[in-house]
């Protein structure tokens, strides 16, 4: 491995005939088949691994939060960061390593290109060729070494080296990064709004069921309350017999000759007697009673 950055590295890639490939780290979980990366080792039963080590995730731990390498190690999440394959390549040339871009696009006379697939049995993938010759149908090749479809090839466009002003590689990394980790904020911030959203339902529904059982109540207490008023109202209706109207004293008059006899109460005659019975004990102790016809009003 060659580290180019603290979060770059240049890792052979099998899927181009061991060219070197960049990757950069990114903090997410690890699907099957990609490579990580140990930035924070914490090995236990396993055998020892330390902080830089690159392992390829074999598959998910599904009784923890983690993964098992190919090498049969277990490793939490936190331990690792995993790998991201760019287009950017290390190309040996007579100048040294020269890092290039892998693009997909038909190749011009002059340019450099990288196959992808084996050419006739001839040239492997891998093999990085300078265009001599481009051909109608869409092949390019080089003179003496071969000749590739266009399907079969990336262009090779040289990476220039980045100037002091401009964003570096961390840079665009740590911005990357740093958009993930505001995606992961953001999904938690989510889960939550949705946590409080069912819980203010919860108490919506409690507070309507609230409502409509003291509307009920107040329903039941109308009707109890107009109730009390009909009866109230038939208590102060007149009885037809009564032993004593009131405690106020009576004077009778009795009209000779007639039969007939009227009764008053504080001066005022009272109507529609019908029958008058007196009890004499003493002159302290007597009772009247009354009977009324059943028109008119109780006095």
């Amino acid at each position: 491995m060659t580290e180019t950055n603290a979060k770059i590295h240049a890792l052979a890639d099998e899927t181009l005939g061991g060219i070197k490939r960049e990757y950069v780290e990114v903090d997410r979980k690890a699907e099957v088949g990609e490579k990580i990366v140990i930035v924070d080792a914490d090995a236990q039963c396993e055998e020892p691994y330390n902080n830089g080590d690159i392992f390829e995730t074999e598959r998910l731990l599904g009784y923890i939060r983690g993964i098992k390498t190919t090498c049969h190690r277990d490793i939490h999440d936190f331990e690792y960061r995993v790998l991201e394959p760019t287009d950017i390549v290390h190309i040996d040339g007579p100048d040294g390593t020269q890092r290039y871009e892998l693009t997909d696009r038909e190749a011009e006379v002059g340019e450099k290109i990288l196959t992808t697939q084996t050419q006739f049995g001839r040239l492997p993938v891998g093999k990085d060729l300078t265009v001599t010759d481009v051909f109608d149908d869409g092949s390019v090749g080089e003179w003496g070494v071969g000749i590739v479809v266009k399907t079969n090839y990336r262009v090779l466009v040289p990476v220039e080296a980045p100037e002091a002003n401009e964003p570096q590689p961390a840079d665009l990394i740590d911005v990357v990064s740093n958009l993930a980790k505001r995606v992961a904020d953001l999904e938690r911030e989510n889960k939550k709004l949705h946590a409080a959203l069912d819980e203010d339902m919860k108490i919506r529904s409690e507070n309507t069921r609230r409502y409509l059982a003291l509307k009920d109540e107040i329903d039941t207490l109308h009707k109890d309350s107009r109730t009390l008023g009909e009866e109230l109202a038939q208590l102060k209706e007149p009885v037809k017999n009564e032993s004593i109207i009131e405690s106020a004293p009576f004077v009778l008059v009795i009209h000779e000759g007639r039969g007939e006899f009227d009764v008053y109460q504080r001066g005022k005659k009272i109507e529609n007697i019908s029958r008058l019975e007196i009890e004499a004990y003493s002159r302290l102790s007597s009772s009247i009673d009354l009977e009324f016809n059943d028109v008119g009003e109780r006095p």
